[in-house]
């Protein structure tokens, strides 16, 4: 029995305050595991003496083991979301005419899907995405599961144009919070959030952008977790015909901003013959 089955079982028992606290852990499982004592206290308006008495009514001895046991939880959530969606189309062994045919659809859908996708791309938020980096001092890259391809294919192209970034595995959650709370004016915080989504992504989001610092979202949905704690917001579709989570958008939208962080290295007066030399 894990610790929010155990506060649901006994919860009728639980007196008012401490049905407060409860309502608060189930609602914010993810936060619990790096928050203080006098922080959950002040969060649930209850005195730090009854969140010590809360704890011994569901079974932990100090508030310490409750933290350990959310983080046990935490951990057990993030491995339940980590499973790859995907189908296989079920292809006859040695019927290589028919996987061919599927791939020309693929193929065909891909491109369909590439080429709609850039038609109706907004360039603001890429434009913008490269304001914020080439402003900041440090940058921070978050990012989980299939995303973390995606934030070290970033972090290359950001270190080869010398801007100072630092991937950080979501999963790791003493890193997670050690990072969030050096946070400090000049540095820069990046989310990859596709599905599945990574379980506390929410939460920390929030504290990064309660941090002060400008929070980057690249996202498939604007419903996704870390949006609305955003400061600037990249959609790029992920769902096709044959995986659930398909990287070309999200790969080609990261290689656009790389090329416009280029282009904003080169000066004006010098643009024009770096456009020639790309189309030469």
């Amino acid at each position: 029995m894990d610790i929010l089955e155990r506060i649901e079982q006994l919860y009728p028992s639980l007196t008012r305050k401490q049905k407060y606290i409860a309502d608060y852990l189930k609602a914010n499982p993810e936060e619990i595991s790096y928050i203080t004592l006098a922080q959950l206290s002040h969060q649930t308006s209850t005195s730090e003496l009854t969140l010590l008495r809360f704890c011994h009514k569901i079974g932990c001895n100090t508030f310490l083991e409750l933290k350990e046991q959310f983080r046990d939880y935490t951990q057990k959530m993030i491995k339940l979301t980590s499973t790859p969606t995907f189908f296989t189309p079920n292809i006859a062994s040695g019927e290589a005419s028919e996987r061919a045919a599927l791939l020309r659809e693929i193929c065909s859908a891909e491109a369909s899907a590439f080429s709609d996708f850039f038609s109706k791309l907004s360039l603001a938020p890429i434009i913008a995405m490269s304001d914020e980096i080439r402003k900041s001092n440090r940058i921070f890259i978050f990012a989980h599961d299939i995303s973390k391809v995606l934030g070290e294919f970033l972090e290359s192209r950001l270190r080869i144009l010398y801007f100072n970034a630092t991937l950080i595995d979501l999963s790791d959650l003493n890193e997670t919070q050690l990072t969030i709370k050096q946070l400090s004016e000049g540095d820069l915080v990046i989310f990859f959030s596709f599905p599945r989504y990574y379980f506390p992504i929410g939460n920390i989001a929030k504290k990064a952008s309660d941090s002060g610092v400008p929070v980057l979202t690249i996202t498939d949905s604007e419903s996704s977790p870390a949006t609305k704690h955003s400061t600037h917001l990249l959609i790029c579709p992920t769902s096709t015909e044959l995986f659930y989570n398909s990287l070309t958008l999200p790969m080609a939208a990261l290689d656009l901003l790389a090329s416009c962080l280029v282009i904003d290295s080169v000066a004006p007066s010098e643009r024009q013959d770096f456009i020639d030399t790309l189309s030469s």
